[in-house]
């Protein structure tokens, strides 16, 4: 089952052997969301990767808002018949240079985006209303009283991670260190391997090569997080 925020909490606790007047609970729930932040920072899942049909343009303006959460945006297409298209992604600085001034153009079904802020600009500018398919990875929500983590499996993951900032955060380094390279790493690891990825997958022959094989990378002995290549 699942594990929520009072879950976490309780097994975090049993970590760092800190109860209540030690350490509040509110600081143990941020090492907890801050596990959970890190872990999505690092590798987007597949429970991060969500899509819609629900969005839709306005006549006459060619902003829109980024989807709640928003970490990575894979394609947007405008639904029109049979003159549905794929919106091409340009660079703010190329369309600038091309295009200075949209509203000088006539109005039309969108073609090309630029994702500049929090939001993204059409062109050419909508002349109607279009409804959008979005394909984009979102951040999991903070954890809050009795919900779990949108991270699936990942319970034992986060709890060590938080277990981590935990110990660094009370200046224990030497169990920060023992958390960080010697649990995070394999746990990492496991998510990593059990994660879907759906990509379709073509074979390509690599070379083969000999080098270092080592499994310690970076600066292992400063930061935890970076003992092993996983």
């Amino acid at each position: 089952m699942a594990m929520v925020l009072a879950d976490f909490v309780s097994e975090v606790r049993e970590n760092i052997k800190r109860d209540t007047t030690g350490v509040a609970d509110v600081r143990v729930e941020r090492w907890v969301n801050w596990a959970q932040g890190y872990l999505s920072d690092l590798h987007t899942y597949k429970e991060m990767r969500k899509s819609d049909a629900t969005s839709f343009t306005t006549d006459g303006d060619n902003s829109l808002a980024w989807p709640t959460r928003m970490k990575d945006l894979y394609s947007i297409t405008v639904q029109d018949g049979s003159r549905s298209r794929k919106l091409i992604y340009v660079k703010a600085r190329d369309f600038d240079t091309i295009i200075p001034r949209a509203a000088i153009y006539s109005e039309g079904l969108p073609e090309w985006y630029v994702d500049f802020g929090s939001t993204f600009e059409l062109f050419p500018i909508p002349d109607a209303k279009y409804f959008l398919n979005r394909r984009w990875s979102q951040h999991p929500i903070d954890l809050t009283v009795g919900v779990a983590s949108p991270l699936l499996r990942k319970d034992a993951l986060i709890t060590a991670m938080a277990t981590v900032f935990g110990f660094y955060t009370l200046r224990e380094i030497e169990d920060a260190g023992y958390w960080g390279g010697e649990i995070v790493p394999a746990l990492y690891e496991a998510s990593l391997t059990g994660d879907h990825s759906g990509e379709d997958w073509v074979p390509v022959a690599r070379g083969f090569k000999i080098g270092n094989t080592t499994s310690l990378s970076g600066q292992w002995w400063l930061n935890p997080f970076t003992g092993r290549n996983v």
